[in-house]
């Protein structure tokens, strides 16, 4: 019998293809054979996948046919692997399987013993807090708080937005009426109404100041000599003044800047000195207005010293024209012991608190003078 194996090849290169010798005849079939050597695996060939065509009707299934006799079993040679086939599409994910029912709960175990205290850790650091300041925001601002720590203080900022204002409430009930508040500043001087009808003759007012010194009148005839003054002069202002009135109760010399004749005495820069020791009548009036009802206090000093008696004390009061207007007059004369060389001035002072220009009048509404009145 020719060899199988011979003239037939099993590669792929080529297309010879193995062929079955044997008798025409088909006789019964055989014991199986050994299986022959796997031939070797040919070289894979390119992949390429033609384009799909259509699929046609699936034709109806024909009559089994009879079953063949079984063929000679042929030599067993393995083919190339096919190309891998596409996959299919992923089929729908099954439905979730209902939850079994939960298990019962075991039975407690039995507790355990009680473990050894533990050792007592160290004592914390104790940090204090403190409120460093605390800030009212506008209505709408997030509420926050800020803090910085020194060491263990920790000092912390509030910052805390007031609420909207919420809707007026009802009008309450009237309240009881409230004590009376205290009489109010006198208003600005309204304007002069219309000149009224002349009323009737009203009584006679009180007497007003003084008023200012005239002018010297003409000089009278020489009268026959006498014993006269052993010493005499004075002192006056030409002009107004304002003193610098800014403590109560503390004396400021005033102006006199004109002297009177002298005799025994001489005048300097606001005050008279005496020559001669002994007993002197002192005289001095003062003329002033302000601005405020002020009690002002004068009086004749020697060597910077009160001469007591000639100490004065008046209330200014309005003045007959008004208009926020006060007045005061200041005069004495007094008797007292002079030492030679005492030097007499004049000063003033208020006795409250001073406010607002006190003005004092020039000439005769401003003087000073000392006259011996014994040998």
């Amino acid at each position: 019998m020719t060899n199988f194996f011979n003239n037939n090849c099993f590669c792929n290169s080529c297309h010879r293809r193995p062929v079955i010798i044997g008798s025409s005849q088909t006789g019964p079939t055989g014991p199986t054979g050994p299986a022959g050597p796997v031939g070797p695996t040919g070289a894979t060939g390119p992949s390429i996948t033609g384009a799909t065509g259509p699929t046609g009707p699936t034709g109806p299934t024909g009559a089994t046919g009879p079953t063949g006799a079984t063929g000679a079993i042929g030599l067993s040679v393995t083919g190339p692997t096919g190309p891998t086939g596409p996959t299919g599409a992923t089929g729908p994910t099954g439905a979730t399987g209902p939850t079994g029912a939960t298990g019962p709960t075991g039975a407690t175990g039995p507790t355990g013993a009680t473990g050894p205290t533990g050792a007592t850790g160290p004592t914390g650091a104790t940090t204090t807090f403190t409120v460093d300041a605390t800030n009212t925001l506008d209505p709408g601002n997030p509420a926050s708080v800020t803090g910085t720590q020194t060491g263990d203080n920790f000092a912390l900022t509030f910052n805390i937005p007031s609420g909207e204002t919420g809707p007026t409430g009802a009008t309450g009930a009237e309240g009881a009426t409230g004590a009376t508040g205290p009489t109010g500043a006198t208003g600005a001087e309204g304007a002069t109404g219309p000149t009224g009808a002349t009323g009737a003759t009203g009584a006679d007012g009180a007497t007003g100041p003084t008023g200012a010194t005239g002018a010297d009148g003409a000089t009278g005839a020489t009268g026959a000599t006498g014993a006269g003054l052993a010493a005499y002069g004075g002192l006056y202002n030409a002009a107004t003044q304002t003193p610098s009135l800014t403590t109560a109760n503390t004396f400021v010399q005033l102006s006199l800047d004109t002297a009177l004749p002298t005799l025994n005495t001489s005048t300097g820069t606001n005050a008279i000195t005496v020559d001669e020791a002994g007993d002197y009548e002192i005289f001095y009036n003062i003329d002033l207005t302000s601005d405020t009802a002020l009690t002002y206090s004068a009086q004749a000093r020697s060597n910077s010293a009160a001469i007591t008696p000639t100490t004065t004390t008046v209330t200014a009061a309005v003045t007959t024209t008004g208009g926020g207007t006060f007045n005061a007059t200041l005069t004495t004369s007094a008797i007292a012991t002079l030492s030679a060389s005492d030097v007499i001035d004049l000063a003033l002072t208020t006795t409250g608190t001073p406010s607002g220009t006190t003005t004092v009048q020039a000439n005769g509404s401003c003087i000073l003078t000392v006259k011996k009145i014994n040998e």
